[in-house]
């Protein structure tokens, strides 16, 4: 369903003297998704995980390698013939700022992509939609006139997962989306995704720094540092047997981090 291969992603930023150097945010990966698998990456911030993913949805260009959607090169494709892949793969960032306009209400956040994509859905068909999407997520439908803002962490969170599903995707990209929320609504979250994934058997990419989140969700994990990857393999053989040291100093942080909670807790 989804396939990268050797994909590299560049950019610009300003060094010393406000010379403008070349930074290598992606470096050369590979990897690729079948129909409803679920697949994380984890790595420190800054790695390039994130950039990844803008690549795979055309947000930024890639230097050089190809993806592809379906057996089809779309990293080759105009912005025009690409649009009809978009409904394919989705976005969910971290930050909801980022694809909710603050002044518009839960159901016109909802209604946004099916005009877009679904021009011949009738009033009554997109009143019923937004019904659905607002049900498949566990949000109330009294909720349908608030504006983000007035919704709590996990709420927003939720709608942004509505709104992936709007356009029926094949694939939802998850980036960092839990990191904001308290240990409950973490929670709450996984599981919806899992029930998601196993219910419309959509594929879903999960970005997360905490490999014990995605560990818990994912069937394969990828650990990224600087840019490339440097271990590839079941969540069970990632988290028992890592290969790598930046894999080990994954683990080791989330132990202290529970032995802590743990502390404190006493």
């Amino acid at each position: 369903m989804l396939r990268l291969e050797s994909v590299v992603v560049e950019y610009k930023q300003r060094g010393f003297l406000r010379h403008r150097q070349t930074v290598r945010a992606v470096n050369g990966v590979s990897f690729s998704m079948a129909q409803g698998s679920t697949l994380g990456i984890v790595g420190e911030s800054g790695g390039g995980k994130s950039t990844l993913l803008k690549a795979i949805c055309r947000f930024v260009p890639i230097k050089s390698g190809r993806i592809f959607i379906d057996d089809v090169a779309v990293s080759s494709l105009s912005p025009k013939a690409f649009f009809p892949y978009r409904k394919k793969i989705q976005m969910i960032p971290q930050d909801f700022y980022d694809i909710f306009n603050p002044k518009m209400s839960v159901e016109e956040i909802l209604r946004e992509p099916l005009e877009i994509h679904f021009r011949n859905l009738t009033e009554k068909e997109k009143n019923m939609q937004i019904g659905t999407l607002l049900t498949s997520v566990e949000l109330d439908y009294s909720l349908r006139q608030r504006l983000p803002a007035e919704l709590s962490g996990g709420q927003r969170q939720r709608l942004s997962i509505a709104r992936g599903l709007a356009v029926n995707p094949e694939l939802l990209i998850c980036d960092e989306i839990i990191s904001a929320c308290d240990l409950f609504s973490q929670k709450q979250i996984l599981s919806l995704l899992t029930r998601l994934n196993k219910k419309k058997k959509i594929a879903m990419l999960f970005i997360s720094h905490n490999i014990a989140a995605v560990a818990n969700f994912c069937r394969e994990i990828i650990v990224m540092y600087h840019g490339e990857f440097v271990e590839y393999g079941t969540a069970e053989e990632i988290c028992t047997a890592p290969r790598h040291p930046y894999t080990q100093l994954l683990i080791d942080v989330v132990s202290h981090a529970a032995e802590q909670k743990a502390c404190i807790a006493l």
